[in-house]
Parts: structure tokens; C-alpha cells; sequence
């Protein structure tokens, strides 16, 4: 039987992560993934704990956990980077490579997904990749959320209220400086990249883009209706079949 266990493990600034292993039924296992949230979600979100279980029935561990500056995680929600989650991704990878996993792929939803590219451009051993609603060129979400004034103002200020909690101008910095696109043509491992047409967030061209710039094995596939936050329960079940079938395909 498929068993739950909480875990902690630091990440490069000494922050304490916090994360739910679900293991495989038996002692045995050779796959891993790792699941990870989007910016205003934690490792409780009921697609990534439902992947969790689903993973673990089909044999593989599968670790969700809760990015710094957020869920039960070490830090405040307004320190995120995008650059400080890569480091805590990286965390989690060298976690979950002390258990007996000859592969690991990851899953990374929104946030989480653009994540998991930059990660992975530099992570030669991450074996697979599924990213949904992933931010391309995440630059341009403050220019569509914010008018030029608000942008300035964040600066000047050194900080922004957005849906109410506060997120300090080193986001802003940070966008500057990552390059999602120049991550995309390094990532050898195949890559299953899922995305609505309906996204408010994030427009579906942006995940066209990601497809053409991957040089490995890929796949698309466009939900017709679906939003940023697959708000839809059927779309929603689609994209977590979708994404079981390619994480275990691609860990076998």
C-alpha cells in the first residue's frame, strides 16, 4: 500500500523546505518526480497532491513541497524570485536523490513550470519535464497586470501589493535577469508542455514559443477552454492524465 511521509530539508540560504514523499506500495522503486506549485499555490493543491498518489500507484515517489515563501516553508511571500526558486528546486532534486530513483522528472504548474525550465537547462539528469501554464517570457505578466506608473511606483517604493500581500522590487530585479527562452534551447530531456487557450494569465502563444524554441522531445497540447488555473474540472482531469501518462512513459 502507497504511504504519505512529511519531510524537511534545507535549501542554499539555509531556509527549512517543506515537502510530502509519497512512496511507491512495495520497498522497490527506480522513478521519481517532483511536483511544484505555482506562485500563489503551495505543495496542498488538490492537482498536485492527486498527482502524488496517482505517481506513487504507478510506482513511481513523488515528492510536492512548499518553495521558500511559501505554504510551510521558511521565508515571506514577498521575497519571491523566480532565480531564489530555482535554488529550491535545486534543494528538492538533491533531496530526492538520496532514495533509489535511476530517474527523476519534474512537474511544474504556472510559477512552478517556468521554474522547472530554468532548473532543468542547467540539470543535465532531470530525465522529464511537464510544464502547465507556464509563464514564457514571465517579463511581460507586469506589463499586463500593471500600468507603467504602478511598475515605477514598485520601484520607488521598493515594493507592491498584489492581491493584498506585498512583494518586494528584488521580483522585478530578478525578472531582468533570467532567461527563460535561452533555458528552453539548453533543455535536452523531453518535455510535455500543456496550456489552455482560454488563459488570462498567460496567452496560449507563449506556450507555441516554448514548443519551437525545445530542441529534444516534446509534445503540446492546447485545451480547448481551459484557463491559466484549469478552473474547469473535465480540463482539469484531462491535463492530470496527460501529464501521468508522460511522466511515467518518459521514467520507465
Amino acid at each position: 500500500m502507497e504511504r504519505e511521509e512529511r519531510v524537511t530539508f534545507p535549501n542554499d540560504q539555509s531556509q527549512i523546505l517543506k515537502g510530502v514523499l509519497h512512496y511507491p506500495a512495495g520497498s522497490t522503486f527506480s522513478a521519481a518526480a517532483i511536483l511544484c506549485h505555482g506562485m500563489e499555490s503551495n505543495k496542498e493543491s488538490e492537482k498536485l497532491v492527486a498527482l502524488g498518489r496517482a505517481l506513487a500507484q504507478k510506482g513511481v515517489l513523488a515528492l510536492r513541497f512548499d518553495f521558500a515563501c511559501a505554504g510551510e516553508s521558511s521565508g515571506k511571500f514577498e521575497e519571491i524570485t523566480y532565480s531564489g526558486e530555482v535554488q529550491d528546486l535545486k534543494a528538492a532534486f538533491n533531496h530526492i536523490r538520496r532514495y533509489p530513483a535511476r530517474k527523476i522528472g519534474i512537474l511544474g504548474s504556472s510559477m512552478g513550470g517556468t521554474v522547472a525550465l530554468l532548473f532543468a537547462a542547467e540539470e543535465p539528469r532531470v530525465a522529464n519535464l511537464v510544464t502547465i501554464a507556464a509563464p514564457f517570457h514571465p517579463e511581460k505578466i507586469t506589463d499586463k497586470l500593471l500600468t507603467r506608473e504602478e511598475v515605477e511606483n514598485w520601484r520607488r517604493l521598493g515594493h507592491i501589493l498584489y492581491h493584498g500581500r506585498r512583494i518586494n522590487v528584488s521580483l522585478l530585479d530578478d525578472l531582468k535577469k533570467i532567461d527563460v527562452p535561452g533555458a528552453a534551447k539548453k533543455i535536452s530531456c523531453p518535455v510535455l508542455i500543456l496550456h489552455g487557450d482560454a488563459d488570462e494569465t498567460v496567452p496560449v502563444e507563449e506556450a507555441e514559443e516554448l514548443y519551437a524554441q525545445l530542441r529534444g522531445p516534446k509534445k503540446i497540447r492546447i485545451l480547448k477552454g481551459a484557463d491559466h488555473r484549469f478552473s474547469d474540472p473535465s480540463l482539469l482531469t484531462t491535463a492530470m492524465e496527460e501529464s501521468l501518462a508522460w511522466m511515467t512513459q518518459h521514467l520507465q
